[in-house]
């Protein structure tokens, strides 16, 4: 939150140096929208023909300064909405247009509120003054930082209201990332480590002079051997983040692979009471140029997906055909929970986990540090292929891995 205070003290900053180098830009320009706007200040009935021309100018020079302003607001990255202080908005600029959607839900969200926070305030010490701290706003499924300040005229008497807006939805996810990858790695070293000083244990407490227990040291061999893959998958995850994330260029034999990846999983299968099918065609061409480590690791993140998303007796199918002359596409097909609205634009975002639920509304939480959907795109991208997906909560979903295939 820190982070997002200085960034939006720095944005109000920006918008207070372009009003400082306009000479009091801000007061004049909220005194022109306030006459536009027809408060109008007090003015002789019937003005001199001198002074119906000064005030001709007057009002010239005004609707220059206020194009003026827009033209210097359009051109923030910053959202901006000022305000008079009878609560009237006076100005949107398009940042903050596209931030937060109609007037409407401006004032269905929090923001509405934070006009009326300061609305007794009528005297500040400069003529753009912060009001509070900034603060988090959910609007349009969005998450904006928002920066309340009082635009007043040389003398410190308050004219109305500016907020600064900025987009912090990432940063917001980030920090919701860092939480749920720290609780998600803790568990899942857990468990292998549990294992292993267990069996450490029964190992140091046997006589010196009678052998190990085979079993035993099995079992260790076999935990080490977890917590070994799960270094190497953080490891290539970190170069995949680094851009440095390298792939062999060998022939590789897609059919072979689908079956390597499916006989693999056959446990996992028959604890979840599941049927998986895989249907090829075109088998002697689906080949491609790649990494063969790569892809059964890409190809087995989707299937373990759908496995740990589908509910017992729901069917999972595999295809593999050629689109085209040069692609071949791959499918992993489920009749699983599915992907709610709010969880699909992330699910490819590193170490995300959505909150998918069963048709009774039960939270599923398997284990796993989130990367799967991460690390199958990175590697579909990495072979000049690609890989997207489609879902409907309660339908199942549909992962279409597509990859140029090896031309004669």
């Amino acid at each position: 939150m820190n982070s997002d205070a200085q960034e939006l003290s720095g944005a109000l900053s920006r918008v207070n140096q372009l009003g400082v180098a306009t000479s009091q830009l801000f007061s004049r320009i909220y005194n022109g929208l306030r006459q536009r706007s027809g408060v109008q200040p007090s003015q002789p009935e019937q003005p001199a023909p001198d002074q119906s021309k000064q005030l001709q100018h007057a009002l010239k020079r005004r609707d220059m300064e206020i194009e003026r302003l827009n033209g210097i607001l359009a051109s923030i990255d910053e959202g901006i909405i000022m305000q008079d202080m009878q609560g009237r908005i006076m100005l949107v600029n398009a940042a903050a247009r596209k931030l937060i959607g109609s007037r409407k839900d401006l004032w269905d969200s929090e923001l509405g509120s934070l006009f009326n926070a300061y609305r007794d305030i009528t005297t500040v010490e400069s003529e753009l003054a912060p009001l509070g701290e900034p603060s988090r706003i959910q609007v349009n499924n969005m998450i904006v930082g928002a920066q309340v300040a009082a635009v007043a005229d040389s003398n410190g008497k308050r004219l109305g209201t500016m907020i600064v807006l900025r987009d912090v939805t990432r940063d917001a996810l980030a920090e919701r990332l860092k939480d749920q990858f720290a609780t998600a790695i803790s568990h899942e070293l857990r468990t292998p480590m549990a294992v292993i000083k267990g069996m450490s244990d029964v190992i140091m407490g046997q006589p010196t002079d009678r052998p190990p227990n085979r079993k035993f040291l099995e079992t260790l061999s076999r935990n080490v051997d977890i917590l070994d893959r799960m270094i190497v998958e953080l490891l290539d995850i970190s170069e995949m983040s680094a851009t440095a994330f390298t792939i062999r260029r060998d022939t590789v034999n897609l059919e072979s692979l689908i079956w390597n990846v499916v006989n693999g999983m056959t446990p996992e299968v028959k604890r979840g009471q599941l049927d998986i099918a895989v249907m090829a065609r075109d088998t002697e061409r689906l080949q491609v140029t790649g990494d063969d480590e790569r892809l059964r690791w890409a190809l087995g993140h989707l299937v373990q997906n759908s496995i740990r998303y589908t509910e017992a007796g729901g069917h999972i199918i595999i295809t593999a055909s050629l689109s085209g002359e040069n692609q071949v596409t791959l499918q992993v097909i489920d009749t699983g929970v599915g992907i709610s609205p709010k969880d699909l634009p992330h699910i490819f975002d590193r170490f995300y986990r959505g909150e998918p639920r069963t048709s009774n509304g039960k939270l599923l939480d398997p284990r796993g540090l989130g990367q799967g959907l991460f690390v199958a795109r990175t590697v579909a991208e990495s072979h000049s292929g690609y890989l997207s997906v489609r879902s409907e909560v309660g339908q199942g979903s549909v992962f279409t891995m597509v990859l140029p295939v090896i031309t004669a």
